[in-house]
C-alpha cells in the first residue's frame, strides 16, 4: 500500500501557477514531459535542468521515440523552452544535453 510522507520529499509550485494548470488543457503525453520537468527542476529547487530522453521515458513510461512530439507540443504552447547545451563528441557519437525550463509566466 502507498503511504506517502511530505517529510519524504515535496514538489513547492505556487498557486497560482497549479490554479493556471487547472485552467489549461494540455493532452496526455505532454502533460506526464511536463511534470517530470517540474519534478527535475522545481523538485530540486532549480529553474532548469538537463533531462536525458531516456530519463523521461523511465518516469512516464512513454515510449522513448514518441517524447519528443510533447516536447514540441509543450514549447508551441511556450510552457516549456529547450536549450542545447554541449557540442562535443564523445565515444558512442554526438552529444548535445538539452536543459528543460518550464515558463512559468502562464499569461504567455
Amino acid at each position: 500500500m502507498a503511504n506517502p510522507q511530505i517529510e519524504e520529499g515535496y514538489v513547492r509550485i505556487a498557486t497560482e501557477i497549479q490554479d493556471a494548470f487547472c485552467r489549461t488543457r494540455i493532452p496526455g503525453e505532454e502533460r506526464q514531459v511536463l511534470d517530470v520537468i517540474i519534478r527535475k527542476t522545481y523538485g530540486w529547487n532549480k529553474c532548469e535542468d538537463a533531462i536525458s530522453l531516456s530519463q523521461f521515458a523511465e518516469m512516464t513510461g512513454i515510449v522513448k521515440t514518441h517524447i519528443p512530439r510533447a516536447i514540441k507540443g509543450l514549447i508551441a504552447k511556450n510552457m516549456i523552452s529547450v536549450t542545447k547545451k554541449g557540442n562535443g563528441v564523445t565515444n558512442i557519437g554526438y552529444s548535445n544535453t538539452q536543459v528543460f525550463k518550464f515558463n512559468k509566466n502562464y499569461e504567455e
